[in-house]
């Protein structure tokens, strides 16, 4: 019988690990970055983007992300996909919270944060299902089903 991924429900072959999805969708991502058409306009960024902060946000214990990072990643994440904020003004972002004195990983003790969430509508596998095309697309609907399901779930 084949497993899932105890943080965000993704099939996983017998023995496997949710982390091989992720390492197989960033080899993905490196076929879509070599399509000019597909990263056109910055898109290969962009899913780039979404892709990571996706993966870490199901993966919290997994990840060893403090619970302030992911509630940075989260609003990070929710104001790019409506239009907020770009990446150019999320990178100095980015870097003042890794750089600053708040803690991006967790030391031993720190409380292992957990989303209320039961289910993941979309995962790391539904990502690899698709072939280069329509890549950088099917990452950005998963950040989004993400977002959604983080705002029901939390209000």
């Amino acid at each position: 019988m084949a497993a899932s991924c105890s943080e965000c429900g993704a099939p996983l072959a017998d023995g496997g690990a949710c982390i091989e999805l992720f390492h197989a969708m960033l080899l993905l991502e490196h076929e879509v970055a070599a399509d000019p058409a597909a990263t056109a306009g910055g898109r290969g960024e962009v899913a780039h983007f979404y892709a990571v902060s996706a993966y870490v946000l199901q993966h919290p214990e997994g990840m060893n992300y403090t619970s302030e990072a992911l509630r940075e990643l989260r609003g990070a994440v929710a104001d790019h996909l409506a239009g907020r904020v770009t990446l150019a003004a999320l990178r100095p972002r980015v870097r003042r919270a890794a750089g600053g004195q708040a803690r991006v990983t967790r030391r031993a003790g720190d409380v292992v944060p957990r989303w209320p969430v039961s289910a993941w509508p979309t995962t790391v596998a539904d990502v690899l299902a698709g072939s280069v095309e329509g890549y950088c697309d099917r990452v950005a609907a998963w950040a989004e089903s993400i977002i959604r399901t983080l705002d029901a779930a939390t209000g």
